[in-house]
């Protein structure tokens, strides 16, 4: 397509839009409405699903040690938990140890929280951390584990479910969120359907022009599906700003970039990018989509 050709269409389109301002208006707010849903969930399934991530590469299986070993039947113990098929890596983690992580894993609260747990008085067991070979396997190697227990080993925990479940609620929410926001998208179509048609209307004596001179259909469809991909991308921008603004808050306020944060988010400047993209791609998809439900239902091309 040449320029002066395309510039033409994208005047056209422009008139179109201005032509019918009070139905181009109600399309952009649909679109708005449908696109900011869609962002805000988007955010919170890409988040869950960055959280599920971080979750496997942390799986890790905690077997407390019976208080009654000695040093040297501890050290035997790490050994053997080591020669476990599908172990990669295990660690003993005194109960001193143990306390200083947790007051480290609270950061500047940690000493006040944890205050006179020291020494004789701290609760902790001492323990096997254990690093698995593959995370989705972590319930079969600690049945492994378990089987130590005549060796030494005293209960087991690796936070059984928590991945799943997560996953599960993930899953279902998207599907609720989808249903949602496909509905919102064909009310978004229909009024920029609706819009289109007045455009046409407006135009039927100069499309009959262009048809008996032998314009081609393409030539006669261009400006109506700029005009809608022009509607969807308007939509577009009030969502994408409103989703990455209200993220960068929420952001911060939770204070999830923290080194010690207890809940890690997606980077907002990855989360960007991901969003706004995804948005503006829907908003020229739900955009065209009305377009063509028009071209081809009052064009008959």
């Amino acid at each position: 397509m040449k320029i002066d050709t395309l510039l033409r269409h994208i005047r056209e389109a422009y008139r179109g839009v201005k032509r019918n301002a009070w139905m181009s208006f109600s399309a952009i707010s649909a679109v708005a409405v449908t696109l900011l849903i869609f962002g805000i969930f988007l955010a919170m399934a890409f988040n869950v699903r960055f959280m599920a991530a971080q979750l496997d590469t942390q799986m890790a299986i905690r077997a407390s040690i019976n208080p009654g070993l000695s040093n040297a039947e501890m050290q035997d113990l790490v050994k053997q938990v080591k020669q476990v098929s599908g172990v990669k890596d295990a660690q003993f983690v005194s109960k001193n140890e143990g306390l200083r992580q947790m007051k480290q894993g609270w950061g500047e609260d940690g000493e006040k929280f944890f205050s006179g747990m020291d020494g004789a008085k701290n609760p902790l067991p001492d323990m096997v951390l254990i690093i698995p070979e593959k995370p989705k396997q972590i319930a079969q190697l600690a049945g492994e584990i378990e089987k130590l227990q005549s060796q030494g080993i005293d209960q087991v925990n690796f936070g059984e479910g928590i991945t799943d479940k997560l996953l599960e609620f993930t899953d279902v929410a998207t599907v609720a969120f989808l249903v949602f926001a496909v509905g919102l998208a064909v009310l978004a179509a229909f009024l920029i359907s609706n819009t289109i048609k007045l455009t046409i209307i407006a135009r039927q004596r100069e499309i009959e022009i262009q048809r008996l001179v032998g314009a081609s259909n393409w030539f006669i469809r261009w400006p109506f599906l700029i005009e809608g991909a022009f509607i969807g991308v308007v939509g577009a921008i009030l969502p994408t700003v409103f989703v990455n603004v209200l993220y960068f808050f929420a952001f911060d306020i939770i204070g999830a970039g923290e080194p010690n944060a207890i809940l890690k988010l997606m980077p907002v400047t990855t989360l960007g990018i991901w969003i706004s993209g995804s948005i503006f791609v829907l908003g020229v998809i739900i955009g065209s989509s009305g377009s063509i439900i028009s071209v081809r239902r009052f064009l008959k091309i």
